[in-house]
């Protein structure tokens, strides 16, 4: 009896010793990952600092010799569905085509209305900018296919990713799809917006200026997507080469946050809402208007 206790001591004496060990080795993983999830997270990175910091840090030499590469910004949008689609077209709708390319849409598996409503509306827009430059009295007709081959390089592009989150799906299992999205959205999310700068670009300059932005508006999926941006910062991915994060909120939030909105507020460098009367409980967000 009593060499069975002692064996029981000694095991419980093992356990506890390799706990203990667990845990002082676990504490600097986790302050360095604190650490690393603080710079990612506004107003934190580098690249909201203020204007006279910036100025004054950075090699005037540099902000004063003019370049003359094209300041375009790689342009990510993830479309929700339904409402949510509608709102992210007409805020797409008034882009400037010229600056925010290339594009890349992100849809749902199962959302095959929003890829159509992309299509109709990225024809539209290339057919009356197809009409507003051949009809500038410069243009001669020996131009124009050069002009038309400019304005397909500005063009965009569909990509897939399975939801977080399905529509009345139960919380226990969210968790899991949240996980499979996330191993889809990382991967694709650093292809398509988290791209080295080149030497010599303006937006190398100063890191006030994104190369790229992630525009989000719900539902749940857009949390995979800012979940893999804030990663990648954690991970040592340059600021400069990651996406700003922007969340619209949605018309019919009048006076509290969706569920998505609620999540991301913390998380996205910008946070735009339509009604004034968000701004005064949540002071991060920025009012923007109507958008349909």
């Amino acid at each position: 009896m009593s060499i069975c206790c002692a064996e029981a001591w000694g095991l419980s004496r093992l356990l506890l010793g390799a706990v203990i060990t667990a845990v002082i080795l676990a504490l600097p993983l986790a302050l360095v990952a604190a650490l690393r999830l603080r710079t990612a997270l506004p107003p934190h990175r580098p690249s909201k600092r203020t204007t006279a910091e910036r100025k004054k840090n950075d090699d005037p030499a540099r902000d004063e010799s003019p370049s003359s590469e094209p300041c375009n910004i790689t342009t990510t949008v993830f479309l929700g569905s339904g409402g949510h689609t509608a709102e992210m077209l007409q805020l797409v709708s008034g882009l400037n085509r010229d600056k925010y390319w290339p594009r890349h849409y992100i849809v749902g598996w199962d959302d095959d209305a929003s890829v159509t409503k992309v299509h109709a509306l990225e024809q539209q827009r290339f057919k009356e900018q197809c009409l507003f430059e051949q009809s500038k009295e410069s243009t001669s007709t020996k131009n124009r296919p050069l002009i038309a081959a400019g304005l397909a390089r500005r063009g965009y592009t569909i990509h897939r990713v399975p939801r977080s989150r399905h529509v009345h799906q139960s919380f226990l299992t969210t968790p899991f799809t949240l996980l499979y999205s996330l191993s889809v959205a990382i991967p694709m999310v650093i292809r398509l917006s988290c791209k080295p700068l080149k030497q010599g670009s303006p937006h190398s300059r100063s890191s006030s200026t994104p190369s790229s932005t992630l525009l989000m508006n719900g539902p749940g999926t857009c949390l995979a997507l800012a979940l893999a941006v804030i990663l990648a910062r954690m991970v040592g991915v340059p600021d400069n080469e990651t996406p700003d994060l922007f969340f619209i909120e949605s018309f019919a939030r009048v006076k509290t946050l969706s569920l998505a909105g609620k999540l991301l507020y913390p998380l996205v460098d910008h946070f735009l809402v339509q009604w004034p009367a968000l701004t005064q409980q949540y002071p991060r967000a920025e009012y923007i208007g109507m958008l349909v």
